[in-house]
């Protein structure tokens, strides 16, 4: 039997999903036997966890993973946006990227993410980076969701609340910011920063420009290929005319050739026919003068 809320809630967590509801009720049966009624209502209460929360929770406790690196990547975070520091806003946003997509490859090694659960770890791990709170509910692993990311929701260790209360003590230590809205130094790289970004968007105006004006000559080049298909079209179309009209005239050449060539050997068969009458009456002729 469990002796107190944090070891249900370790064991719970710790375990494996499909095992969290049997194993809360019998932990609540057995908190409630001993005469902990307490106990058992708060074993009860323990929410079992989504596929994504529980993956953090066992990448939590993998000693191998990364997870760690949510504390310190927040803190500096943190101090870069209270200090308006942009270059190092800028750098640390790019390590927040890479250390999500870390984390979410390791995760994948205690189970298969799909669609929606790789978009709850996303939540989940940048939620982390920027509340310390949740943080700390992270690495304690006792998260229920990703909907609720709200660390009084989540059952706290004893080891959790000393480093809240760590973490606030060094918050309360220290120093306080100048009243001023901003020293010459913070305006400085206020400054560089606005002149970075300006930079860029009139590099991106540029790229725009550029991009219409490809954009406009490909349309030309376009057009022009489109006319000259259709002229190549035009001239194919009147050569086949062409070539069907010579077709017609060689055919009706051909037949009018057969036809003289008829015509020209009744004509020789008669030119025999009146030479042989002729040879005949000449022939009738001198036998008469004989």
């Amino acid at each position: 039997m469990p002796d107190d809320l944090d070891a249900a809630a370790e064991e719970l967590y710790a375990g494996a999903r499909e095992d969290f509801t049997p194993r809360r009720k019998e932990l609540a049966k057995q908190a409630k036997a001993a005469g902990n009624a307490r106990l058992a209502a708060e074993i009860d209460k323990l929410a079992k966890p989504t596929t994504s929360a529980w993956l953090a929770n066992q990448l939590a406790r993998d000693p191998s993973s990364d997870v760690d690196q949510v504390v310190s990547l927040g803190e500096a975070l943190r101090e870069a946006h209270a200090n308006l520091a942009g270059a190092d806003l800028r750098s640390l946003t790019q390590q927040r990227t890479r250390l999500v997509n870390m984390l979410l490859k390791q995760a994948s090694k205690h189970g298969s993410l799909t669609e929606s659960v790789t978009r709850e770890l996303e939540d989940i791990f940048t939620t982390a980076i920027t509340d310390p709170e949740v943080a700390q509910v992270l690495l304690a692993g006792r998260l229920t969701s990703a909907k609720d990311l709200n660390a009084a929701s989540w059952p706290a260790t004893n080891a959790e609340a000393g480093l809240a209360d760590a973490l606030a003590a060094s918050v309360a230590a220290r120093p306080k910011k100048k009243s001023r809205d901003h020293t010459d130094r913070e305006q400085a790289e206020l400054e560089r920063t606005r002149a970075a970004l300006q930079q860029e968007l009139d590099d991106a105006k540029g790229a725009v420009k550029e991009a219409e004006a490809d954009r406009k000559e490909e349309e030309r080049i376009l057009e022009e290929a489109q006319r000259a298909a259709e002229e190549a079209t035009e001239r194919v179309r009147r050569v086949y005319e062409e070539l069907d009209a010579a077709e017609s005239a060689e055919k009706e050449a051909r037949r009018r050739v057969g036809s003289a060539s008829r015509s020209v050997k009744d004509a020789e068969r008669r030119a025999g026919q009146a030479w042989r009458l002729v040879q005949e009456a000449e022939r009738k002729l001198a036998e008469l003068g004989e």
